[in-house]
């Protein structure tokens, strides 16, 4: 009976210490952007080019059809989450005119930085 308690007891610990070592993933969802691929766009590409060089966007909205969004987040096991969002403007003949969001490109004279 003694053995019995001591073995039920010994279970428990075990299973309460186990539970204290939670492993956490990192989760990275959308369009990663870099400044790099934005320094290759420039006013007056066309959307299939603008599309080789940084995908798919993540949104197109139906009642904007000339804006495309390529969103990105970040969450980090053990920390805040960050969110990036980068916004590529079309004139009504499918031409680039300019680029909005977080990430800044150096070469490009469109794109701005917005928070």
């Amino acid at each position: 009976m003694r053995s019995f308690r001591l073995i039920t007891l010994l279970t428990f610990c075990a299973l309460l210490l186990g539970a204290c070592s939670i492993y956490r993933v990192n989760v990275q969802q959308g369009n990663i952007i870099t400044a790099k691929e934005l320094a290759e766009l420039h006013p007056g590409m066309d959307a299939l080019q603008v599309r080789s060089i940084l995908g798919s966007p993540l949104l197109q909205d139906p009642w904007h059809p000339h804006q495309w969004v390529y969103a990105y987040s970040f969450k980090p096991a053990y920390g805040a989450t960050k969110v990036r969002k980068v916004r590529v403007f079309f004139g009504k003949d499918e031409k680039l005119i300019s680029i909005q969001g977080d990430v800044q490109s150096t070469a490009s004279p469109t794109a701005t930085t917005t928070s």
